[in-house]
């Protein structure tokens, strides 16, 4: 019997890993592949956008009764994540080109 604070762990081998390889199974070309943070903000920045103004749309229709605030609010936090990935896709771009500079000289 184990005794208190004592805890027996299975070999680690290393064959599980809670962060696998990226690089493993990926279908993305390779380069595209830093652009994937960026691209799924501006997506969901994009939806988000779309939703308040579908909610704006509904209300100013009268069809539904929400707040104007919650419409207000998706729409800016929508554009504030279409911009921040809009930013985000030309410092990506240019560390990958500096990366690129350095490894090459």
């Amino acid at each position: 019997m184990e005794a208190i604070g004592e805890t027996s762990f299975p070999d680690d081998s290393g064959s599980q890993s809670l962060c696998p390889d990226p690089h493993v199974g990926a279908r993305v070309a390779p380069g595209w592949s830093y652009l994937h943070k960026p691209i799924i903000a501006m997506v969901m920045g994009s939806l988000m956008s779309a939703a308040g103004a579908i909610l704006f749309l509904l209300q100013s229709s009268g069809v539904t009764e929400a707040p104007r605030s919650v419409s207000s609010a998706c729409l800016s936090i929508g554009l504030m994540f279409v911009v921040v990935g809009l930013v985000w896709v030309p410092i990506l771009k240019e560390k990958q080109r500096r990366k690129g500079y350095s490894q090459g000289a």
